[in-house]
């Protein structure tokens, strides 16, 4: 019992970091409240599906990128429903709160996966290079997810409310490990993962350059055997990073 009170705790101390974690818009499930409120329940189970589904029904030789009026479709409404209550034209309820996020998590997904192909990182992160479009070109009209994809999302999307719905004010503590693991996974690979690589990556871009005009440029002075062989290491390893 104290594992998984320790557990609970650090949780929640992440989903702090990313969320206000509101008691009055966060589920009690599983005799706990989520680490997150239940928009962000949604968006984080929503991303997830979003990547499970990338495998079966991306469209591998395609190269535009994710059919764009069905994913405006389903991202608008969490920014209608958001912006509506912090200007207080309403007051949303978890339930709105659940479904715009897991509609938007679940368009989020291949627009993040096609939007990594068109940066330093295509190709660089074992877990997802293998469903990254071979090539992505923006003003390619053949989608990469197409609508017929994207619409099998929204309604996996409903049924995932309505499932989570169902969870709500459950005793059972098992139901709050299911949902409270994926969302914790999801919150340290993009916020803590992710961000950093793309940093490195693209410093390294911008650095690799000017590295390899400083190494050739010292190559045409004398040098030792020794030091000759460890500037050829050096040239072959930058050459490698450029042709990968």
């Amino acid at each position: 019992m104290q594992l998984s009170e320790d557990m609970i705790s650090v949780f929640n101390f992440i989903g702090r970091l990313v969320c206000h974690q509101r008691p009055e818009r966060t589920l009690w499930i599983g005799s706990h409240y989520l680490p997150v409120c239940a928009r962000d329940t949604g968006v984080f189970i929503g991303l997830l599906l979003g990547y499970i589904l990338l495998p079966f029904l991306r469209r591998k030789e395609a190269k535009g990128p994710p059919n764009l009026y069905v994913s405006l479709a389903m991202t608008l409404p969490l920014w209608i429903d958001s912006f509506g209550q912090a200007l207080g034209f309403w007051t949303s309820t978890n339930d709105l709160r659940l479904i715009t996020g897991l509609l938007f998590g679940t368009a989020l997904a291949p627009l993040l996966i096609y939007t990594l192909s068109l940066s330093p990182l295509k190709g660089k992160i074992p877990l997802i290079r293998n469903i990254q479009p071979k090539t992505a070109v923006l003003d390619d009209k053949d989608s990469w997810f197409d609508a017929k994809a994207l619409g099998f999302g929204i309604i996996l999307s409903a049924i995932l409310f309505f499932a989570i719905r169902s969870l709500v004010g459950s005793e059972f503590p098992l139901f709050y490990w299911m949902l409270s693991i994926p969302i914790i996974v999801e919150i340290i690979l993009h916020f803590f993962v992710l961000p950093p690589l793309l940093l490195i990556a693209a410093l390294g871009k911008i650095m690799r350059p000017k590295l390899k005009s400083s190494l050739t440029e010292y190559s045409t002075h004398k040098q030792t055997p020794m030091f000759s062989l460890l500037f050829l290491k050096a040239q072959q390893v930058l050459n490698m990073q450029s042709i990968h």
